[in-house]
């Protein structure tokens, strides 16, 4: 695939010089390039089962429970739709063409049933056709389990096991959307990994890093490097795009504010500890980095939060996601060659609202 996309750049470098490649092809001020089918909800069904946990989350960073996944029931009522989508998507996939594979947690599958999801965004923003896999799931952490050396659930570092052939693939078995898409490509033909993993771990208390023993995946920068590691070994030519965790804000059980990512905790640290030991880890690969808790990229704070975020306060909106995704598919553009442009000023969520959101 490498070669066939050495190939492709030029072309496509010329043809967008043709309509003015110095134009940012996410453009912030229009919203034409967006997913916006005439019967698009502002919200799905994945959205609205990890809004009711609302007044939970942060109940359970102190019992070190996860944000919520799918019922088993929701699991069994989409498997039959996931054996069609992994059909229809094998179809389609085409070798010849940039392959993108998103790797994380709710962030990522939030939308996937409603076509609103980040990757769903991402390839309708993009200056060219790709291969878009989301392998996104839902309550899943970068780290491994505590008190065992043979963890075998789903986490970032065990997907990464599982591109280099090191795991099979039962702990997919809960997630039938990304199972559908876990076997359609080649790990050696990925030309992008998006990785954003990291509020899952936060809120289940895994510790935030392990100096000493580098190997211990059961801290969060220590998973973030391992798996990074093994995402280079398994696909050599790609380039990855490291998220951080989601600015976000965290609520008691009775509603009440327990303050931003900036001031919560839990044993090990703040949130923005995290988000903060994630965008540290960048450099390791020459990774291409996101820090989506700042407001760089996103204009994501206190004042703007309620816009980006579910009433959970950790959960992107519709309108979030497709910011979001906007950053994302302007660093890949640029990787390609499409956009010569740099993010300057930090993309804004009205510019991504539909009119019904406004």
């Amino acid at each position: 695939m490498k070669k066939k996309l050495k190939a492709l750049v030029p072309i496509l470098t010329i043809a967008s010089m043709i309509v003015g490649c110095s134009a940012d092809t996410t453009l912030k001020n229009d919203t034409t390039g967006t997913i916006t089918p005439t019967d698009a909800p502002t919200t799905d069904a994945s959205e609205s089962t990890s809004g009711s946990d609302a007044s939970s989350n942060a109940s359970s960073a102190a019992s070190s429970e996860s944000v919520s996944s799918s019922d088993a029931s929701t699991l069994a009522s989409t498997s039959s739709a996931s054996s069609e989508s992994s059909t229809e998507s094998a179809t389609n996939y085409d070798s010849s063409i940039p392959t993108v594979v998103f790797l994380g947690d709710d962030q990522f599958d939030l939308g996937r049933s409603g076509n609103t999801s980040i990757a769903d965004y991402v390839e309708s923003l993009l200056g060219t056709k790709a291969n878009v896999i989301n392998l996104g799931c839902t309550g899943v952490t970068a780290t491994t389990a505590l008190g065992t050396d043979n963890d075998t659930g789903m986490n970032f570092v065990n997907v990464a096991k599982f591109l280099n052939g090191e795991m099979d693939d039962t702990f997919f078995n809960n997630f039938p959307d990304a199972k559908s898409e876990a076997f359609i490509f080649d790990p050696a033909d990925v030309d992008f990994y998006v990785v954003e993993y990291g509020i899952n771990d936060f809120l289940q208390v895994k510790d935030l890093s392990n100096d000493v023993k580098t190997s211990d995946t059961t801290c969060y920068t220590n998973a973030i490097a391992t798996g990074l590691g093994l995402l280079v070994q398994a696909s050599p030519n790609a380039k990855i795009v490291l998220c951080s965790p989601v600015y976000s804000m965290f609520y008691a059980e009775d509603g009440s504010s327990l303050g931003s990512g900036h001031v919560y905790s839990n044993t090990f640290g703040k949130y923005m500890d995290y988000c903060a030991g994630c965008v540290q880890q960048s450099s390791l690969y020459d990774c291409i980095s996101f820090d989506a808790f700042g407001d760089a990229y996103m204009n994501i704070n206190d004042q703007t939060f309620s816009e980006y975020m579910q009433d959970d306060g950790i959960h992107l909106t519709r309108a979030g996601r497709n910011t979001f995704a906007a950053v994302v598919a302007h660093m890949i553009n640029k990787q390609l060659g499409l956009d010569d442009t740099e993010i300057e000023i930090a993309y804004d969520i009205d510019d991504y609202k539909l009119d019904s959101e406004k």
